[in-house]
């Protein structure tokens, strides 16, 4: 191979590099800003197939969150997604949500983080930050509430290793559906269940 054929090849390949280095963050910006996405860990089975389940029962019964199950190597990744904003809702078991919140043992490079609990499934809680906006949590909630027949062993989130939601708590108590405000869309580029 001649020298120019050499330097043609490493510039593609630098070009390839650096644009194909941006192009899937960004793709992943837009597509949570489109969805609901429900982050679940590999290493933790049982969060992948209930993951699977929340999201396909939010896709149906809640079109608008276009709800999605994503699934991350372990419970780590999930607690490093969730800290950085970069995710809005993730499946975790009640030990791991309480370790996260408190930011101890696996979690201390993550935590505290102020978690929020929205629904319980077995061993299981759905949480969020507490910016996630209490509209979208309140529609949550309560959209799972409502369909807890589906499966054995859930329930509205009450009480457990963190608080629940300020929206899932309005839920719970019957209280209308809270506004959504322009703070909440700024702050929450994710997920957006309900823009109306």
């Amino acid at each position: 191979m001649n020298r120019r054929s050499l330097l043609k090849l490493g510039i593609a390949a630098a070009a390839v590099t650096v644009g194909g280095g941006h192009t899937p963050y960004r793709q992943w910006a837009v597509y949570r800003r489109k969805h609901l996405l429900i982050g679940t860990a590999k290493a933790d089975p049982a969060s992948y197939a209930l993951g699977k389940r929340l999201a396909a029962l939010l896709a149906e019964k809640l079109p608008e969150s276009k709800a999605r199950v994503t699934r991350g190597p372990d419970s780590r990744r999930l607690a490093s997604l969730i800290a950085t904003g970069q995710i809005d809702v993730i499946l975790l078991r009640r030990d791991e949500a309480a370790a996260l919140a408190e930011g101890r043992g696996d979690f201390a490079d993550y935590g505290p983080v102020e978690l929020r609990g929205l629904f319980a499934v077995d061993d299981h809680i759905l949480v969020s930050r507490d910016d996630f906006p209490d509209r979208h949590a309140y529609l949550v909630a309560g959209t799972l509430t409502d369909h807890t027949e589906t499966w054995d062993g859930a329930g509205p989130y009450s009480d457990g290793p963190v608080p629940a939601h300020a929206g899932a708590q309005a839920f719970a108590l019957k209280q209308p559906l809270p506004d959504l405000k322009e703070s909440d869309v700024a702050a929450t580029p994710g997920s957006h269940p309900h823009k109306h």
